[in-house]
This record gives structure tokens, sequence and C-alpha cells, in this order.
């Protein structure tokens, strides 16, 4: 049996977040991320949000955030960024502004992508993108999430596609978040590792390095009773 994880609530306070762990907890999932930590609800999967301006200000955060955080995004706004944050092993997945504001669509190209995979850096997919009233809008971010994403899955990169939401009206079944997903042309099954398998790797895999035994990869400290 898959067990669900939506990694990305960004709920605008304590209220609001309470409510949508009850809800995530309803709908199915067994987990989920947000830069909040423990509930008596839900496992919460602590994930910090990077929005850096350049190269540096992103190694100074990772410094800071890596030895401590479950899950780190980063949202890439400029194509130094985003190469940086491609060969960084500390980096878990990589996001692409879509919003009206952005002047130069950034997308992930085929080098970017080579570096990810080399890095084990993961593409995320974020459902509230796609919940826009404006038919023209949708259609064009349609079309810049489907480019990164195609070129993701070619090159075999780990897809998280989450929910995005801000309080529980924006939650969605992890059967329903997947169907979103065949917009972007990603069939039933893909799609529904993209919400269970994909993520809980990742989570799993991140936890165990967080652990005072974690050297690196291959690499633990065998207590001796």
């Amino acid at each position: 049996m898959r067990e669900f994880i939506d990694l990305s609530l960004m709920p605008k306070d304590e209220k609001a977040l309470d409510l949508m762990l009850h809800e995530a907890k309803a709908l199915g999932y067994t987990a989920v991320g947000t830069e909040k930590t423990g509930s008596d609800v839900i496992d919460v999967i602590n994930r910090f949000d990077l929005y850096p301006r350049d190269q540096n200000e992103l190694g100074k955060h990772l410094r800071k955030l890596r030895h401590c955080t479950e899950v780190i995004v980063v949202h890439c706004r400029s194509k130094s960024v985003a190469r940086q944050a491609a060969h960084d092993h500390r980096v878990d997945l990589i996001r692409f502004p879509v919003d009206r504001a952005t002047k130069k669509r950034l997308y992930l190209d085929r080098r970017q992508a080579g570096m990810m995979r080399d890095s084990g850096t993961g593409f995320e997919v974020s459902i509230k993108d796609l919940l826009v009233d404006d038919r023209h809008l949708l259609a064009k971010r349609i079309v810049a999430i489907k480019k990164s994403l195609d070129i993701a899955i070619k090159y075999d990169l780990p897809v998280v596609a989450s929910s995005g939401a801000e309080d529980r009206y924006g939650l969605r079944d992890p059967q329903g978040l997947a169907a979103l997903m065949s917009i972007l042309g990603v069939d039933c099954e893909p799609a529904l590792d993209m919400v269970s398998t994909n993520p809980l790797c990742l989570v799993s895999d991140n936890r165990e390095k967080l652990k005072n035994s974690y050297i690196q990869p291959g690499v633990w400290v065998i207590e001796s009773e």
C-alpha cells in the first residue's frame, strides 16, 4: 500500500496550519512538509524554501540549514543560482518561477538536468501554480512547467508533486493531486509516484543523514556495547 506525502504546505498562520494538518490526515496523507515542526496529528517534515539572490547567499543558507533541515528547496530566479544549486548535493529539490513578474523565464534545460542527476537533486512541481482563473495565464504556465518537467523525466530526475496550499481549501487528496499532473502529460502511475515513492525516499534518506551516526554516504559510526 502506498504512503502519500504532500511536501509543500505554506500556511499563513498557526491556525491555518492546524486546520491543514487535520485536513491532510483526513485526506489520506501520512506526512506533510512545512517550515513548522512537531505535531500530534500527522508526521510533519521540516522543509525550508530558499530564494537566494546569488550564489554566495545560497551557499551561506545551505551551510546554516543543511544539518538541521529535512528538506531544502531552492527557488531559482537566475541561471547562476540554478547552476550552483544543481551541482550542490545539499540541495534536495529545485523549482523555477512561473509568475507574471518573471521578465526572462527560466526553465530546466538539459545541462541543468545533467548536473542535477549527478548530484541527486530533484525537481518539484507545485499544483498551486496551475490553480488560476485566467485561462491564458494557465496556458502559459502549463507550457512553462511542462517544458521543465519533460526534461526532468527524460533525465530520470526524482520529481515531486505537491500542493503548495496556503489553507485547507488548497489541499487535494493524493489521487486528486496526482490526477492534476495529467494536465502536464504525466500518466497515472508515475504521477502517484510523485506524491508517494519519490518524496518518501527523499525524506527517508535525509532523516538517516541527520542522525549523529551518519558520516557520509556508506559511512556510519557503529557504537560497540
